[in-house]
């Protein structure tokens, strides 16, 4: 491939996630991948696939019109996570992949995205790519770009967080994730992506105050995808962003989407405050908060910069599970939390794995008593059955010792693990009748409703504040009864 170094590579950059249910989710990570390489001087084009009609046409038209030197292709997901209602992402992505180098046969193609964070060799292998990255992308996709441009192969081969082929071995060196982020372009999702569109279709804009995560929950991906410990943003940085989409996008919604918002607690802190000082009037949220971390100063501080619900990722409230999850909190902590939380005024959506390790009937019914407290106080409830194992987790070395799963599965096809003490039907059927007791509950395999999507869209055009899991009971009385 020759490029022109004096202009910088032509750069196509395809987001190949189209999942859409409950609601679509922002490719922040191509955005922010896009204006690095901007930055650096490439010319680059974006193409998002979420709402294609025909994602192999989109593809390959992109390719053909624009001519790239190089392709970038995210891939967010393997997998939708959910035993009851599996969608398995890779293949459709592989299809994709088949359109670009087609339609651009002498383009080179990056892979990138989360899910090379979680199985880079075996994805790389399965998707025939030329070159994948994980771990963070901004550094990584300048490097390699500007060292395919300049024909250094020594300084490919240097690059950490790389993956690539050499003497017929596919070769990983891990990557060193860089503390500095504040020192990175702005996202500017505006920029690269149709947010009004997301918004229609129920979706929040993300925004990242840090990367990194020092829990060590057994089924967690994280580690593997950011790094472990925290890589803070500066707060006026962060608040900077939000203002910017504010004034630029229009955007009044934002849902923080780091591994945990709220640890560490003081950088949450400083976060929330600055916004508060701004002014900004604007209506935030994440469904990544531990019980682990939820001081009154903290969620006084939140609800001043804007916070009116909030997710809880509890996993359990049974302290057997929560101690074989490595939760790092009790049962009695998350009870704690949740009176804590509602003397704030501030509405919870609790999340909840049911079938991990140490689970049992009497678990399970702990669970749900806890479940049927919140409901019964105007909170809402999202439960996944099963967990889904990936690798280089602690779950994976605990169902490789269980005869789960073989050593040798590269676990692209989608394995769960779920609790020996328990039996899967019957435990469905119990959660069904839970289910059909209370329409603020519901099951991940209800968020894959083909209604919903359309629910959704109708509480945006009627402006109904989001999130949209506050109407979650009467999106559950009408889904069902057209069910």
């Amino acid at each position: 491939m020759g490029i022109n170094t004096q202009r910088g590579a032509r750069v196509l950059l395809v987001s190949t996630n189209r999942e859409r249910q409950p609601y679509p989710v922002v490719p922040n990570g191509l955005a922010c991948v896009a204006s690095a390489l901007d930055a650096a001087g490439h010319s680059v084009e974006f193409l998002d696939l979420c709402f294609a009609k025909n994602a192999v046409a989109s593809a390959r038209a992109a390719a053909s019109r624009f001519r790239p030197d190089v392709i970038g292709v995210s891939v967010r997901n393997i997998d939708n996570s959910d035993a009851i209602a599996l969608r398995h992402y890779t293949p459709e992505a592989r299809e994709v992949l088949h359109a670009l180098r087609e339609a651009a046969p002498s383009a080179r193609v990056v892979a990138g995205g989360a899910a090379f964070g979680v199985a880079p060799e075996a994805l790389f292998r399965d998707l025939a790519v030329d070159y994948a990255v994980a771990g963070d992308g901004e550094r990584a996709s300048v490097a390699l770009i500007d060292a395919l441009s300049s024909g250094t192969g020594a300084a490919i081969d240097a690059l950490p967080g790389l993956v690539r082929e050499r003497n017929g071995t596919v070769v990983f060196t891990p990557p060193g994730e860089d503390a500095d982020l504040d020192s990175l372009p702005r996202p500017s999702l505006h920029r690269w992506i149709d947010l009004a569109r997301y918004q229609r279709h129920g979706a929040t804009i993300p925004i990242q105050t840090k990367r990194g995560c020092v829990y060590k929950c057994v089924y967690c991906t994280y580690r593997n995808v950011e790094g472990w410990g925290y890589r803070t943003r500066d707060p006026e940085l962060v608040t900077d962003e939000i203002e910017e989409l504010k004034v630029k996008a229009h955007i009044r919604h934002f849902d923080f989407v780091d591994s945990t918002f709220n640890s560490p607690p003081g950088h949450a802190l400083r976060v929330c405050e600055a916004i508060t000082r701004r002014k900004l009037n604007v209506h935030l949220d994440t469904t990544n908060f531990t019980p682990a971390a939820a001081s009154s100063e903290l969620l006084r501080a939140m609800t001043l910069a804007g916070f009116r619900t909030l997710g809880i990722t509890a996993e359990s409230a049974s302290d057997p599970v929560l101690e074989k999850l490595e939760k790092g909190f009790t049962a009695a902590k998350v009870r704690e939390v949740a009176e804590r939380v509602e003397k704030h005024g501030i509405k919870t959506l609790w999340i909840f794995l049911v079938g991990g390790p140490g689970e049992t009937t009497q678990t399970v019914e702990e669970t749900l008593s806890f479940a049927r407290w919140r409901l019964e106080r105007g909170d809402a409830v999202y439960l996944t059955v099963g967990l889904r194992i990936y690798p280089g987790t602690t779950l994976h070395r605990i169902a490789i010792s269980e005869g789960i799963v073989p050593s040798a599965s590269s676990l692209l096809d989608p394995t769960f693990y779920f609790s020996s003490e328990l039996h899967f039907e019957e435990t469905v059927a119990r959660l069904k009748r839970f289910a059909a007791e209370h329409p603020r509950f519901m099951f991940s395999a209800d968020s894959r409703s083909m209604i919903l999507p359309y629910l959704t869209r109708t509480a945006s055009l009627l402006r109904l504040p989001r999130p949209h899991w506050q109407y979650m009971g009467l999106f559950q009385r009408v889904s069902r009864a057209i069910g």
